[in-house]
């Protein structure tokens, strides 16, 4: 509900008085036809030719006030009233308060310039769409240009994953109300058969809960519900975000007060679901389409390399889960946040996409390459950040801009920790992060794999290299994170094991 401003209310005040005022001078004019008529009834009769003539301005000012107060209620009261009920028909306006008297609503007229506001903001967000505007941006212009004609307190979205059978939160955004809530929500994953939300992907309709606490009472806590409860969440509106063809994730409007949501509320949340439906599938589809496209030249190189098998995929396997038990840590929370756990998984694959340009003698090359050999095979790393940063520079003529992570990991990956690293002989955290979580991932697959000129070492054995290189090759931090986890490690490890 449109809340009533300062100005507002002052505003109010000076139509009222000035609707007082006609309504007043009518009052009196009324007075003073009666107090003539009073006294034609004592006059002279030479007088009485002199009192009808007042009597008749008298009148014609009676009627003047009157025809002025009839057109100022037909032009502009009536009007404001229509628009104000055409407005409430496409659900810009929750309620109607056409009563002047009412205490409580605040008359169409004070919220006309709220409205056009409103409008004004969804003709911008049309606009930014048709910019193509990266969504991340589009979220956050929805979330702070809407919030104080809709209340919610966060917005969260959750995507279809594993081939339908789990939703995972991919997105979220709160102001000052839940500033954990999107650390602690995003990533989570369940199966869609273990929620709720699986009646809302099958119907495609909306959903109210109005209070959260009573709505999960005498029911087991999922552990979703404990942290939005933990969080301050009261009440949400839940919609399903759908393509042409099928529900691809759920969109969460909530807030931190009970009983705020009515079916008022439905169109115009309808329209801003379908709008960040529009920019997300635009954004995944054009972030996808580029990526996927760059990846297979990566591939190329993996296709020349027999041996190297799943690589690919096993590192940026490693580089995620790096990513995401590094967010947890004090120092690198305020880093790396899901977008960048997302875009470490998507670009960790390119880290070797400069050796599309190495020969093949001594790309394959089984045994020891010779010093000049190494200086030509050193080279791949300038030559991927070369090639990444041709293509993004060609994507700013078009106003997105995808491969910076990708850049600093083609280029840095081979740096090291002391500086004995190339191509650049960078230093500490000179080196992008990026580059230092997907230096561990790599070297410890590399390790793990059998290669043309060397074994496979075992899990044991690769962990005590790693942690022997802990200030010399790769950062002490990261290292300390992978090894204070080996456990999950080494059960992916065994997993990928088990599907060589």
């Amino acid at each position: 509900m449109l809340k009533t401003s300062e100005r507002d209310k002052s505003n109010f005040q000076a139509y009222k008085v000035h609707i007082t005022t006609i309504i007043i001078l009518i009052f009196i004019a009324l007075l003073a036809i009666l107090m003539l008529v009073f006294i034609n009834l004592h006059i002279e009769r030479e007088y009485r030719n002199l009192f009808y003539i007042e009597i008749g301005l008298v009148i014609l000012i009676l009627v003047s006030l009157i025809i002025l107060l009839v057109n100022v209620y037909k032009k502009l009261f009536l009007p404001l009233i229509e628009l104000y009920k055409g407005m409430k028909g496409i659900g810009l306006i929750d309620d109607i308060s056409p009563n002047l008297n009412s205490d409580k609503l605040m008359p169409a007229f004070f919220e006309v310039e709220r409205i056009f506001n409103k409008l004004n903001s969804l003709i911008l967000l049309i606009e930014n769409l048709s910019r193509n505007v990266p969504f991340k941006y589009i979220l956050n212009y929805i979330f702070d240009s809407f919030i104080e004609y809709i209340p919610y307190t966060y917005i969260g979205i959750a995507l279809i994953d594993d081939n339908g059978k789990s939703i995972k939160a991919s997105y979220g955004i709160s102001g000052k109300y839940h500033k954990n809530l999107s650390e602690r929500l995003l990533g989570f994953k369940v199966h869609i058969n273990g929620t709720s939300l699986g009646k809302i992907i099958e119907a495609g309709e909306e959903r109210i809960i109005n209070d959260l606490e009573e709505y999960v009472k005498g029911k087991p806590l999922k552990e979703y519900n404990r942290i939005l409860l933990e969080e301050g969440i009261k009440s949400s509106i839940t919609f399903p975000l759908k393509n042409d063809k099928e529900v691809v994730g759920i969109i969460f409007f909530s807030s931190n007060a009970k009983n705020v949501y009515k079916k008022e509320h439905i169109s115009f949340l309808k329209t801003l679901a379908n709008s960040i439906m529009l920019s997300l599938e635009e954004d995944i589809l054009i972030d996808d389409l580029i990526i996927s496209s760059t990846l297979a030249l990566a591939m190329l190189t993996e296709e020349r390399d027999l041996e190297t098998g799943d690589h690919l995929n096993r590192m940026k396997t490693y580089s995620k889960v790096i990513a995401e038990l590094l967010s947890r840590e004090n120092e690198f929370k305020d880093i790396i946040d899901i977008e960048y756990i997302n875009n470490i998984e998507k670009f960790s694959p390119l880290h070797d996409i400069g050796k599309v340009a190495i020969r093949d003698d001594i790309l394959l090359k089984p045994g020891k390459l010779s010093q000049e050999e190494f200086e030509i095979m050193k080279t791949h790393a300038v030559y991927g950040a070369k090639v990444l940063k041709m293509a993004d520079e060609n994507l700013k003529k078009k106003g997105r801009s995808v491969f910076n992570l990708g850049i600093e990991i083609a280029e840095g990956h081979h740096e090291k920790w002391d500086g004995s690293g190339y191509p650049y002989g960078k230093k500490g955290e000179e080196i992008p992060l990026s580059a230092r979580i997907v230096a561990v991932a790599d070297v410890f697959d590399a390790l793990t794999s059998k290669r043309p000129y060397k074994r496979a070492f075992t899990f044991e054995e690769s962990i005590e290299i790693i942690i022997d290189g802990s200030g010399k090759q790769f950062d002490p931090n990261i290292v300390n994170v992978f090894v204070e986890n080996i456990q999950m490690i080494k059960d992916i490890y065994e997993q990928f094991q088990m599907k060589d």
